[in-house]
Parts: C-alpha cells; structure tokens; sequence
C-alpha cells in the first residue's frame, strides 16, 4: 500500500514538473548526438573502393571525402562600398580521383597523377589534411566535396548575423561590409545578403556531432551547404595548388572552442578593469559638447569610466543627417583646442578618453600626397595609389604589408597616445580589392588577412605605451587569427531598428558566433549605428542587452540629432543609470570570466549548448545567452513585447530581479517588462552579486 500511495505521489511530481515546463521534455541526449562508446581512440583514415577517404576518430566516422574537382576560371570581381560582388566565368572543371600507393594518397586525372594529399595528427592531437597539386596544371582552383548526412549541423563561420547553423546554404568567406540593411535578395548597393559579415572565418562546427572542420587557405572560399545536392556539402577554395585543412574531434561543443583556440591563438591579455567597470560613453561635437554629456551621465550616477570621441580628427557630413568623421589620422584643433590638457583633466577624475582611426586614406586630406609619393598605399595595375568609392567621397587603403607604411601610420597613432589616449577603436579593414598590388603578396590571398595586420599595427603601439596592458582597441572585423590579436570586437554597424535582418535582433546571433569562433571579449553599439531614428522603447531595450554584455557602450548613431540616447528624457537616464550600475555589479564576474576565456578559449557570452550539450532545446537556444556557466540572459529584441521564450539548461535557475525558480531543461514563457528582463542565475552561485544587484533601485 505504502508502495503505491508513493509511486502515486512520484507521478503527480513528475506531471506537476512536466507542467511546469511547457510540456518539453526533460531530456537527457540530444538529437543526433554521438555514441559516448565512440567518444575515444585514435584517428584513423582508409580509402575505399568506392574511392572514397574516410576519417575516423575511434570508432566515429569523421567526415566522408568523396571527390575533388580542379576549376579552371577567370575570376570576376568587383567592389562598390565595400560591398563584393564574386563570380567566375564558367569553369572549366576536372574531376580528379584518390589512388593508394603504400602510404601515400594520390590524385589523379585520369591516370596521370597531378598531386599528393598528406595526412598527419599535430601536435594538439587534431588531424591535418594538406593537397598539393603541381603548378603546372594550371589549375585557378580546387572544389572539395564530402557526404552531408541527415542531422548534420553547421554552425559557424566566423560572425553571423542572421543564422548559427547554416545548412541549405552557400556561404562564401571573404570579409566585407554587412549591409546598411540585409535581405535574402539586396536590391541595393549598400545592402549586404544574409551571409555578409565583416569577420568571417572557414570554420564549422557540429555541436551534437562533436566535430569541427577549419580551412586553412586565406584565399576566397565558397562552402556550399546542401543548396545545391542535397546529400554532399562542398567548399570551393581559389586556389589551384595547395587546399589544407584540420579536423577538430570534440566531442562536447565547448572542447571544440577550446581546440578551435588551441591551433589559432587566443586572446594574449584580458582588457582593463575599467573597461568592464562602467559604461563607455560616445561624446562629439566639440569639447564643451562632451563635457556637457559626461558632467549630464556623471550628475546621474553613471559610472562613466571612458568617453570615445569619434570625431577628434574632425565632423564629416554626408548628407541627408547623417553625420560622420573625416578620414584622417590627425588631430582637429579647431573642434577640440588643448587636447592633450583636457584629456589630463578626464583622466584625474577617473575618465579615459579613446579616439578613432581607420585605414582609408583620403585624397581631400593632407597625408594622401605623402601616402602616394612614398608607396604607403595600395595600387591599381598602373602603378599608381588605387582609389575608389568610399560613400560621398573616394579614397586609397594603407598598405599594411609596407613595413614603411606600417611606420608612417604607427608614428600618426602615437602621437594619439602622446595627447593621452588609452586607446580607440580602428575601424573598417575589409575593403582591400581583389586586384589591388601590395608591396608583399596577392591582394587575392591577402584581402582576409588585410583586417588582422590592420589591427596589429594598431595593437603594437598600444603595447609599447601600455606594456602592462592599460589600453582599450575595438575593432569589427576578421578573419582566422584575429583571436590572438583582437582585443574587444564589437557587432558592427546594425541598424537603429527592431528589423530581424539586421536591427536589435542581430546582435544575440553576432555574440553567440564570435563566441563559437574563439571571441572572448564582445560589445555592440547602444542602440545601433545607420538607420533610425531610434526610439525610446529601443533605446531601453537596448541599454537592457547593453548591461549584460561584458563591455557596455553607447553610440549616437549616423541620425545622431535625431536618435534617442541615454539623456533624451528624465525616464531614459533614470533607466540608463540603474542598468549601468547593474553591469557595474556584474563587472568582477565578467572579469573571472574574461580570465578564463584567456587561458582556456572559451567566450564570456556562451550558446547554451555549451553549457548544456546533451539537451536537444540547446541546439535550438538562438535567442538568448549564457554568461559563463552560471547566467542566463533572454533579452527583449522585439518591439511591444513583455514576455520572452527561455530555454533552461540544466540545474536550478533563480531569476534575478524577482527570485522566481524554474527547474532546468524546460522552455518556459517568461514575464519581461520594461526594467525588468529575463536573467537568471543558477542557484546557490553567485549570491553576493545578486544581492548587490537587488539593492539597486528600480
């Protein structure tokens, strides 16, 4: 009898918990995941009779080579407002066969071998695979096609904006622009597709599969996803001599970060103090303009622990209200007189100032003579600087591979640092053309590369003044190590808009990806940048999602006298200021985690299925993300809502404004008005932090 009342009790439970959690499952394997019986053992390879290469990890089959096919093309590419458009005259395609010989795998057409791949597990015990094939083939490049299974997920490539698993698609890697506005079919020039980004990277990986894949060639590349045959995926490399790649074996998604940051680098130091303590603050206009602001934030009790100042080398109009800067690396007197004094005085009260620079160099601006009469800048294939169409006006690249060059900018960056700058953001870097001559390499193998030099010469001066780390460099944009020369990266140029394509939304799915790219350190624009005008409720949502990210920063935006910001209205700032004391609060936690992400790969801001692997909701957890192991954060990113989806990971979760606990691995619809967002925290972790946060007044 006791038996039964106890068993009846057990069943209530487990329904009143089912209920509880929206009916989902509370799984404990998640779809397609691997075998743990195969998880170990070593790689192995085999070539078939069906010509097929193989790879194994144990008992996992890896990846299913099946073919590889030499293009013979003409190359056709050309740039409007750092906007590439990419194709090649119909190819001329080989089908080339794998043949065993000893140890060796050939490749062949027909039956005359044209190249070699070599096969070996590196020193971090993940497998190498290189094809060489001879020059003189004349190949212009080399497509390398494997089976795609049914659950097989794709996840990756660098930064994206619109997707975290990219199945069904053709994605090509070469970085650029993201699109003032993006659509599946731009039908302008400044709009970007859904697969444009300014740091993309030949990389995937399969969360519940355990595996990743890294192409190693910086050349164009196209990886076709199941769009065009359904059961093989592909990626098209522009080069027709030597394709390389790695193969990373897991299992669990957060061993593959760690893996993917083992072979690439990760990040050489965590940021300042000050950068995680407070809000850095945009301010233009001149230096009574930024005065007024930050004495406007400071009044409120905004812990303001920089000002950036985007505009010390002078106010560009472009027409139409939006307002810019001029493209320039010196100083502009006029709108800012004594620098280098009033900057001093920031500093004594506990303020650093950070400034800007790009790599365009502007015929309308007095270092574009220089730059061209000394061979500092790119050139076209008359000799001469190659200039084209920024947006209102033209201008030429600084030629990062121009040791000289390289030189000429440091000495205009030091004298930033002379004024007393702790630092800037150093814009753009994806805009090299495709033909385009440098002093060292092809601008063709070049162009990804181009952002990581770009802001390694800017990370070498910033070094040298603050040997021990005392500087603060944002920069957008990358490629395949970026992520041991990058310090904050932040989303780029999203619209002042709730549009999904490329407004508030985009920013969860751009943290989450750089995350799963090795990217620790993140931040985005409070509240977007073209567009707009944004709106209060925008703004609100916005500085919401600001406050749990590990760098909190505004932005006026293009529209900058029209947008809502921070002191638009008495509302506005009591808001800004109460979540600005909330990311005050969390800084320590960000600061243990930055630690981490240093030593181990692994970001500040997580997918949950980095966290929760072996749950299926977590493949589907694109809207939300984790703070470390231990937060959970469900941000508002559509207009007029006060509720918002959560998907659970395991454990027990308390929520942090209302104490409200939620048993893990369940979705649930949770309130989220206005001041109120969905964060969590795992129970019992954290507890000092949640009580300083519940003592802030709303």
């Amino acid at each position: 009898m006791r038996r039964r009342v106890f068993l009846f009790l057990l069943t209530l439970c487990l329904l009143a918990l089912l209920a509880a959690c929206d009916g989902q499952p509370n799984e404990t394997q998640a779809e397609s995941w691997i075998d743990p019986a195969t998880i170990d053992g070593p790689w192995t390879w085999e070539l078939g009779d069906d010509g097929v290469l193989r790879f194994w990890r144990g008992e996992r089959l890896m990846q299913s080579w099946t073919a590889v096919t030499a293009l013979r093309f003409e190359p056709r590419v050309w740039m409007l407002f750092g906007f590439f458009h990419i194709k090649r005259a119909t190819p001329e395609e080989i089908d080339l066969t794998f043949a065993a010989d000893g140890g060796l795998i050939k490749l062949l057409d027909g039956a005359r071998q044209v190249g070699v791949v070599r096969i070996a597990v590196n020193e971090h015990d993940d497998l190498t695979v290189a094809l060489r094939v001879g020059d003189a083939n004349g190949y212009d490049g080399l497509r390398l096609s494997f089976v795609k299974n049914d659950g097989d997920r794709f996840w990756g490539f660098g930064e994206q904006y619109n997707y975290l698993d990219l199945i069904g698609q053709r994605v090509p890697v070469w970085a650029s622009e993201q699109g003032v506005g993006r659509s599946p079919h731009p039908a302008m020039p400044t709009t970007g597709d859904l697969t444009d980004t300014y740091f993309p990277m030949p990389y995937f990986l399969d969360p519940a599969q355990g595996k990743g894949f890294l192409l190693d060639n910086s050349e164009y590349s196209l990886f076709d996803l199941g769009r065009s045959v359904s059961d093989l995926w592909s990626v098209e490399v522009w080069n027709g001599r030597d394709v390389s790649f790695r193969m990373l074996p897991g299992p669990r998604p957060a061993a593959i970060v760690r893996q993917l940051t083992r072979e690439v680098g990760r990040a050489k130091s965590v940021p300042p103090d000050w950068a995680f303590d407070g809000v850095i603050l945009a301010a233009q206009g001149g230096t009574d303009a930024v005065l007024a602001r930050l004495e406007t934030a400071l009044a409120a009790g905004v812990p303001v622990t920089a000002v950036w100042v985007q505009d010390w080398v002078g106010i560009r109009h472009f027409g139409l209200g939006n307002y810019g800067v001029k493209y320039r690396w010196i100083h502009d007197e006029e709108l800012y007189p004594d620098l280098a004094k009033t900057i001093a005085d920031l500093r004594a009260k506990g303020v650093r100032f950070l400034g800007y620079f790009n790599p365009f160099v502007c015929p309308d601006y007095e270092l574009f003579e220089p730059g061209a009469q000394n061979g500092y800048l790119i050139e076209g294939g008359d000799g001469r600087p190659y200039v084209f169409i920024i947006s209102v006006f033209t201008g030429s690249l600084l030629d990062v591979t121009n040791s000289a060059a390289a030189d000429w900018f440091q000495d205009y960056a030091r004298e930033a640092i002379d004024l007393g700058m702790s630092g800037w953001m150093a814009d753009f870097g994806e805009w090299l053309p495709f033909g385009a001559r440098l002093a060292d390499g092809d601008a063709d193998a070049v162009h990804n590369l181009y952002p990581t030099q770009w802001h390694r010469l800017n990370r070498e001066v910033l070094t040298e003044a603050y040997p021990d780390g005392d500087f603060f460099l944002l920069t957008r944009s990358g490629f395949t190590g970026e992520q041991k020369v990058a310090q904050v990266v932040w989303a780029g140029d999203q619209e002042a808009s709730w549009d999904e394509m490329d407004g508030l939304p985009t920013v969860i799915k751009a943290g989450l990806t750089l995350g799963l790219a090795g990217i620790p350190y993140f931040t985005h624009d409070i509240a977007g940048f073209s567009g707009g005008p944004s709106t209060k409720e925008l703004f609100l949502r916005w500085t919401e999602l600001g406050a749990f990210t590990p760098i909190m920063r505004t932005h006026d935006g293009l529209q900058k006298t029209e947008n809502h910001r921070f002191d638009s209205d008495a509302q506005t700032l009591a808001h800004f200021t109460r979540f600005s004391l909330i990311h005050n609060a969390l800084a320590p936690y960000f600061r243990e985690l930055a630690v981490q992400a240093r030593e181990t790969g692994l970001p500040i801001i997580r997918h949950t299925v980095l966290v929760d692997p072996l749950w299926s909701e977590s493949l589907r957890a694109h809207d939300q993300w984790m703070i470390g192991q231990d937060m959970l954060f469900a941000p508002v990113v559509t207009e007029g809502a006060t509720t918002v989806q959560v998907r659970f990971p395991a454990g027990e979760w308390e929520h942090l404004f209302t104490g409200q606990v939620v048993a893990g691995r369940c979705t649930r619809e949770v309130d989220a008005p206005l001041g109120t967002p969905a964060v969590f925290v795992r129970r019992g972790a954290l507890a000092d932090l949640v009580g300083q946060i519940r003592q802030i007044e709303p």
